[in-house]
């Protein structure tokens, strides 16, 4: 049995399940090489098949993670399938008419024709093919994932399929049960990615710089002004500017005159709650930059970040007490808004807490996951859901096979060499301060690198992140990340612990012991956290041979790691692309695999 597990909106990915276990995880940006690419993740789905010896005539069942059908147009379907400027041009003019009052797409079940239409097209005749609750599909990542039984899961993001901040029990029997669920018009989510827009910043892509630029703030009146716009009752939080302001708001706020004509048309979604969702962004942009208009770009950041904080903290801490008075839990955590690692660290750090588990792919790529998890559990109910359970997440494909031809063939004025002893030799070059681009086997799943496609370096001056930023073109505010090896990891993290599986992943801040401030002073941020990556042989052994050589020349146990990719590009995927990154000067050296190329 071949389970396709598909995300069809934006950070679209690719997930192949065999026999009820994920054999390759893929998103589609970085074979396409295109930022959050989004529809049918046409050349992750071709990559997937092609290392797996497979044609789309032996895959099953195709399960998309969210109720797509119901939310799309019909020539936005299309589109997302094609992305043809001919099915753009009708999906455009759909929105026009429909400005105009004259026209309204229609969302009908008529839809999924369209999706077997271009399964078919694509070759996939034989599988059948489902469509999965958005929220449900984020939270059966997270819950089947975890490498524990988790007694609730929470997932909040943006919106999907018109629910933005849930919470689930485990009921047993591979079960989840809704205690509380989340309406999209009050999304936590939403109030954060605003004010990412509203700091220049791009929305769904860059929440992660308000996060590092939130360190550089201070508390100020805007606290309380943000603290306005949520509320609570015994039924959950809400955001003000619910159904019957919203029209009252837009007159207010003069959007009608304010905004260009294009934005106004592309407002007009299928779904009517899309719409709202769009209209309401706008409402809450105009808002924001009349309240925050004395205040700076750290203020605004550290405000959103300390109310997102206790917006999610407050909700969970009710949710906790009235559904597991006295108890402590075990928490599992999918969207968006958990890619956030000082939310996550917060939660972690609640006493009602035991564990906390974050989905490595935790943003909507992780979609994909959740969706083959659920079509496998409705083929197979009485699975065991231990064999699901995640121990590292270097599900993507693997390129080794290129590499022997590759290095034969490089350019003029660089050189490859096999090395002896890699580990040693790597460990080396990290302790005479060279920034080495690292490629090795299978990729990683989800949007950290984690010792596959890392930049690596040592920790021990901070004025390399300002170097290195500089010839990656990224933000000087955003702090880099340690590899720790795992012996080390309770030292530098006095609170970290061996059941604290959520720092294999890069997914949790830790304050760092104050006593290693100045060793580890390149990861660690202005507020004193790192979000450590804890590197274990047993999953990624000639990464953690590098740590263990480095940490016998220099006595310290963690380098930095940092994403492979430049400012806006993808993680590298093959050997050419991560080629390109020395030819560009963005590193000193590039290892792939055995093989150190360098210029001559």
């Amino acid at each position: 049995m071949y389970i396709l597990g598909i995300n069809f909106g934006h950070d679209a990915a690719a997930v192949l399940m065999h026999n009820s276990k994920v054999i390759c995880a893929i998103e589609e940006e970085k074979m396409s090489r295109k930022k959050q690419d989004f529809g049918w993740p046409g050349q992750a789905v071709a990559t997937i098949l092609k290392q797996n010896g497979l044609n789309p005539g032996d895959i099953n069942h195709i399960a998309f993670g969210g109720l797509n059908w119901s939310e799309l147009g019909r020539n936005e379907i299309r589109f997302r399938f094609n992305k043809s400027r001919f099915y753009r041009f009708l999906e455009i003019s759909d929105r026009v008419l429909s400005y105009w009052g004259l026209y309204k797409p229609k969302i009908s079940a008529a839809n999924k024709d369209i999706f077997q239409h271009f399964l078919h097209q694509y070759g996939f005749v034989k599988a059948n093919f489902s469509f999965f609750n958005h929220h449900l599909c984020h939270a059966f990542s997270a819950f089947l994932a975890a490498p524990f039984s988790p007694d609730m899961v929470i997932t909040a993001d943006g919106y999907g399929d018109q629910d933005a901040f849930n919470f689930y029990r485990n009921s047993g029997n591979n079960q989840l049960e809704v205690l509380r669920a989340h309406s999209f018009k009050y999304s936590v989510g939403q109030f954060y990615s605003t004010v990412t827009g509203l700091l220049g910043l791009r929305p769904n892509r860059h929440e992660g710089k308000i996060t590092g630029l939130a360190a550089f703030g201070k508390p100020s009146p805007l606290l309380e002004i943000f603290k306005s716009l949520f509320f609570y009752d015994t039924n959950g939080v809400f955001r003000r500017l619910p159904d019957g302001q919203l029209d009252n708001w837009w007159k207010e706020l003069g959007l009608e005159k304010k905004l260009a004509w294009r934005t106004k048309v592309n407002l007009n979604a299928a779904s009517e709650h899309g719409s709202h969702y769009a209209r309401n962004a706008h409402v809450l942009r105009a808002w924001m930059e009349r309240e925050t208009a004395d205040y700076s770009k750290e203020d605004i950041a550290f405000a959103c970040q300390y109310v997102t904080e206790q917006v999610i903290l407050d909700e969970t801490r009710s949710v906790l007490g009235h559904f597991f008075p006295g108890q402590k839990v075990k928490i599992a955590l999918a969207g968006g808004v958990f890619a956030n690692v000082r939310v996550n660290q917060k939660l972690a750090e609640m006493p009602e807490v035991e564990q906390v588990f974050i989905q490595p792919a935790m943003g909507d790529s992780g979609l994909a996951l959740g969706a083959a998890y659920l079509a496998d559990l409705a083929l197979n109910p009485a699975a065991n859901p231990g064999k699901y359970a995640f121990d590292n997440t270097y599900l993507g494909p693997d390129f080794s096979a290129e590499v022997a031809n590759f290095v034969q063939e490089l350019p003029v004025g660089f050189l490859a060499k096999k090395m002896e002893t890699p580990s040693r030799e790597i460990a080396r070059m990290l302790y005479e301060n060279k920034i080495v681009g690292f490629w090795h086997g299978s990729m990683e799943w989800g949007p950290r690198a984690l010792g596959r496609r890392s930049i690596i370096l040592n920790t021990f001056d901070r004025t390399v992140n300002d170097s290195l930023n500089q010839r990656l073109n990224r933000t000087d505010y955003m702090p880099f990340a340690p590899s720790v090896i795992d012996r080390a990891a309770k030292t530098y993290f006095p609170a970290y612990d061996e059941s604290s599986y959520a720092a294999d992943y890069m997914t949790i801040t830790y304050d760092v012991d104050p006593a290693y401030h100045e060793q580890l002073q390149a990861v660690t941020h202005v507020d004193g956290t790192a979000r450590p990556q804890i590197v274990h042989r047993s999953n990624n052994a000639y990464y953690y041979d590098i740590l263990d050589e480095f940490e016998q020349l220099s006595g310290c146990g963690a380098i930095v790691n940092t994403s492979f990719n430049a400012h806006e590009e993808p993680i590298v995927s093959t050997p050419q692309v991560a080629f390109k990154a020395l030819e560009q000067n963005r590193i000193d050296f590039l290892v792939l695999d055995d093989y150190l190329i360098s210029r001559q």
